[in-house]
């Protein structure tokens, strides 16, 4: 608005140091042209101002910018940081090697486990598998039957119930009891 302002002052001036001359009024015109150069002159002021004050608020914007991108990389820095620490290659390979050593532990628990018992076994089952198999031929029709027959099934153990598993619940029990009394 200022640049305006001292711009058309300044052509004013210039036109009026002109009609000025064209009447012969030489001082007039001088002044006028004095007038002019002053308003250019500020006008040249204003706008090396205005130039000063763009260039320090694009300095200020740029420094923002480059501040919050400083941040924001400083940011990305320390979560790369902290999750190159948890993946370094020398934590996996130590993660990756207990774990192939617990993996091993547990499939040799389960060979244990999974065991024929008729391998360890301290008693031979064959002499009393042949002295089975001798009453069954007896029992029948004098050979072993070639297939089960429709009437026979086994005998479910879970029917059969543990005498010293009840006696151990009442003992427990008894204990329990004990205790509640020492308690009180």
């Amino acid at each position: 608005m200022r640049q305006q302002n001292y711009q058309k002052k300044a052509e004013i001036s210039r036109k009026n140091a002109k009609i000025a001359m064209k009447r012969g009024e030489k001082n007039r015109a001088k002044m006028y042209l004095v007038n002019y150069k002053q308003y250019l002159a500020k006008l040249d002021r204003t706008n090396n101002l205005k130039l000063k004050i763009e260039s320090k608020i694009g300095a200020l914007e740029e420094g923002e910018l480059i501040g919050e991108t400083g941040e924001l990389m400083g940011g990305m820095r320390d979560h790369l940081k902290d999750t190159a620490q948890k993946v370094a290659p020398e934590k996996i390979a130590k993660i990756s090697g207990e774990t192939e050593y617990y993996e091993e532990q547990i499939r040799e628990a389960g060979e244990i486990l999974g065991e024929d018992p008729l391998l360890d076994a301290d008693f031979d089952i064959e002499a009393d598998l042949e002295k089975l198999e001798a009453e069954v031929t007896l029992e029948g029709s004098g050979e072993m039957p070639e297939a089960p027959g429709g009437d026979l099934e086994y005998i479910s153990e879970s029917v059969v119930e543990d005498v010293s598993e009840v006696a151990d619940k009442d003992k427990v029990k008894e204990e329990i009891k004990k205790l509640k009394e020492e308690l009180k």
